[in-house]
Order: structure tokens, then C-alpha cells, then sequence
């Protein structure tokens, strides 16, 4: 049984290495870097799906698990910050060229930050700070709430108070 899982492994790195190397670079990883990217999908593919499903759908998701390891590789070595009203910080826009984004999406994205910064600056400090940490930090409600010191049912009524107000503000032009 191991044999034909090391033996079905093998034909899978053998079949896959180098476009996934390629792949790797392609998105902007070195090729020092690659290699260990083209592993560790590996690693993840044979985690999370069969080895023996059918080649074409075996390399979509090993295209799509490159891609992924290939950003957040991006993300943890080239992470360019700029800093915005003091503590605030945000994420260099060049990665998004990198990722098949054009000029327009970039413009675009760009243009709905600064509506959800402004939008932001409208909200009374209770809510600006809960939104904050739970719809941009990314914070659970229960996080949240511990962090601030308030209940859950508070932080819930916050964030959806926060949520309103952020759709009705920005629903008509982004469509939320």
C-alpha cells in the first residue's frame, strides 16, 4: 500500500516539478525560493486530495496551490508598507501588477480605499474602532469584544451598526 502511495507521489512530482518551478518564478518568486514553493505544494496536495484523481483536474489544483504559496510567499518577503495617518499602515499597490491585475483594477481598488477610509472617518469612535479591528484587521467578535473590554452582544451591535452604515454610504456607488 505505501509503495503505491510513493510510487503514485513520485509520478506526480516527476510530472509536475518543473511547470510548477516555472509557474513559481513566473509570479515572481526566485528560483532559490521556488523549489522550496514547488515542495511544499506538493506537501499540500497530497494533505488535502487524492493522488490518484484525474490529471487535468490534479494540475488545476496544483496550479492554484502554487499560485497561492507563490502570494503569500510575495506577502512575507516583499511586503512594502507606506504609513497613512500616523499609526495606520497599508500594503504597496505593486503587488497587485504582479497577480494579473491591470492598471484599471489598481486604479480602481485604489479609488474604493480611500471612499472606505473616508466612510470610515465618519463613524462615531466606538464604531470606527470596532470595524476596524473586525471587518479590516480581520479580529473575531469575541476578539473584539475582549480586546475593547465591552459584551459580545455589544460588539455584534457595533460591527453590525458599523456594516450598515458602510453600505449605506458606499451601496450606491460599489453596489454593496
Amino acid at each position: 500500500m505505501q509503495q503505491d502511495v510513493d510510487r503514485l507521489l513520485q509520478a506526480m512530482y516527476d510530472e509536475f516539478q518543473r511547470p510548477l518551478y516555472l509557474l513559481a518564478v513566473k509570479y515572481g518568486v526566485p528560483g532559490k525560493d521556488a523549489d522550496d514553493l514547488v515542495q511544499e505544494a506538493m506537501i499540500a496536495y497530497y494533505e488535502h486530495y487524492p493522488l490518484d484523481m484525474r490529471p487535468d483536474l490534479k494540475r488545476a489544483m496544483l496550479t492554484v496551490i502554487i499560485r497561492n504559496k507563490s502570494i503569500d510567499y510575495y506577502r512575507k518577503y516583499h511586503r512594502e508598507r507606506i504609513i497613512l495617518d500616523g499609526n495606520e499602515f497599508i500594503e504597496n499597490q505593486r503587488m497587485a501588477h504582479g497577480y494579473g491585475q491591470d492598471l484599471m483594477d489598481t486604479i480602481i481598488s485604489e479609488e474604493l480605499y480611500e471612499d472606505v477610509k473616508e466612510a470610515m472617518s465618519d463613524l462615531s469612535k466606538d464604531l470606527k474602532v470596532t470595524a476596524r479591528l473586525h471587518l479590516i484587521e480581520g479580529f473575531s467578535e469575541t476578539e473584539v469584544a475582549q480586546k475593547l473590554g465591552i459584551s459580545g452582544v455589544a460588539c455584534r451591535t457595533r460591527i453590525s451598526r458599523a456594516r450598515k452604515f458602510l453600505r449605506e454610504r458606499l451601496g450606491a456607488k460599489y453596489g454593496f
